[in-house]
Parts: C-alpha cells; sequence; structure tokens
C-alpha cells in the first residue's frame, strides 16, 4: 500500500481497508531490506541528533536504497532543524518532533511527500494540530520519543475516543512491541502504528525476527476487527 497524499490517507482511515505499519530507527540498507519482506508500509530513518539510530545523510541515501518503497521511506527530523544536510537531500516522507514551526511545515505541502508530525500525547495537541489540513498524519509517541516507555492504560482509553472523533489519522507509537501492539490497536484503534525499540535485540540495533512478529500481531489485530 502506497500512501503518499492526504487524500488517501483520510480514505484510509475513513474506510479502515488498512493499518499503515511503519518500522523506525533503521540504520543499515539490509535491515531496510528485510522490513520491506516482512510487509512494512514505511521505515523511519532518524536523522535528528541525540538518538542511537542517528544517521548521517549520507548513511541515509543507502538505507533508503533497500526498501522497496522510496516515497515510504520517512525521515525523523527534530525542532525544524533548518540548517541539517538531509533536510535537503531526503526526497521520501517527513516527520518531525519537537518545537514545530507551522510556517516551516508548510514548505513542504505540494511536494507530493507524507508530512507526519509528532503531537504531545495530550488532547489539548492533538486538537491543536488536527485543525492543520496540510499536515497527513499526527504520530502520538510518548513524552520520550524512542525510549520504550508505553503509554498509561488510562490515556489509550482517551486516545481511543479521540482518534473516533478526529479526522487527521492518528498512527501510534511509544513503547509498543509484539506482545502488546494488539491490545493497543484494539483500544486505540489507530490509523497506523510505529515501533523502534520494540523491534530490537539491543539499543540500536533492530531484529529481523521481531521485525516480522510485530507486522504480523499488528496485521491480525486489524484483520480481527475489520474482517473483509
Amino acid at each position: 500500500m502506497t500512501l503518499n497524499r492526504r487524500g488517501s490517507l483520510a480514505r484510509w482511515q475513513r474506510t479502515t481497508d488498512s493499518l499503515f505499519v511503519k518500522i523506525c530507527g533503521i540504520r543499515e540498507a539490509t535491515m531496510s531490506v528485510h522490513a520491506a519482506r516482512a510487509g512494512a508500509d514505511a521505515i523511519g530513518v532518524v536523522y535528528a541528533g541525540g538518538s542511537p539510530r542517528t544517521v548521517t545523510a549520507e548513511e541515509g541515501a543507502s538505507i533508503v536504497l533497500g526498501f522497496d518503497r522510496p516515497g515510504m521511506t520517512v525521515g525523523v527530523f527534530n525542532d525544524s532543524p533548518r540548517t541539517l544536510p538531509a533536510l535537503g537531500s531526503h526526497r521520501g516522507a517527513m516527520q518531525f518532533h519537537g518545537l514545530h514551526d507551522e510556517e516551516f511545515l508548510r514548505t513542504f505541502v505540494g511536494q507530493d511527500r507524507l508530512l507526519i508530525v509528532a503531537v504531545e500525547p495530550t488532547a489539548a495537541a492533538i486538537a491543536r494540530w488536527s485543525k492543520l489540513s496540510f499536515i497527513n498524519a499526527l504520530l502520538v509517541d510518548s513524552a520520550r520519543p524512542g525510549s520504550g516507555v508505553a503509554h498509561e492504560p488510562g490515556w489509550l482509553k482517551e486516545l481511543g475516543a479521540i482518534v473516533a472523533s478526529t479526522a487527521t489519522p492518528i498512527i501510534l507509537a511509544g513503547g509498543l512491541t509484539p506482545d502488546s501492539v494488539a491490545d493497543a490497536i484494539a483500544i486505540v484503534h489507530p490509523a497506523g502504528v510505529d515501533v523502534s525499540s520494540g523491534v530490537e535485540r539491543s539499543r540500536g540495533v533492530k531484529d529481523e525476527g521481531l521485525i516480522r512478529a510485530f507486522i504480523a500481531c499488528a496485521r491480525q489485530a486489524h484483520a480481527e476487527r475489520h474482517p473483509h
């Protein structure tokens, strides 16, 4: 499934015909090949600093070549990084964390690429950013992205109610694992899920078996809720 325009994303959420699954923090081309073969819709390439998964623009270009849909390689950035080389060289989808500058984000409108904005895990933050129609999807991560810390159960229930009433597709991230993703999907009913640390055998090192297991569990959970 290729998702690269707001129209397709809106249809995807409304008809619940599929679940968007992203494997984030890929650091080498061989693992992006594994993610593609396992059925991932997208992979994340982290250019934001301060993460064990951070790669350079040159490394990112190599990783992109390993995925079968270059447009669904998601460049992950932090705090509107205007001077970061990868901001200009990355040609796939874009995902921004941190201090969002609306004017900066608007520069990506009309470039035929998926634009994902990570927001704080609060109802107020989701309401604020969902008003901006040029954003394709909101990523609701934990308060410490990439840490493997999961959301509180009470918040997941609240988020489920928000998802049901919000037009902008919501991608759930934050401490998801092959063992927990099915329950999270059942509670939140997100348009997509995103995982990084939950498919690693050590910090920053992805595990092919865990990637396969995560995608299979997520797909099964979605299929059980939306049988064809």
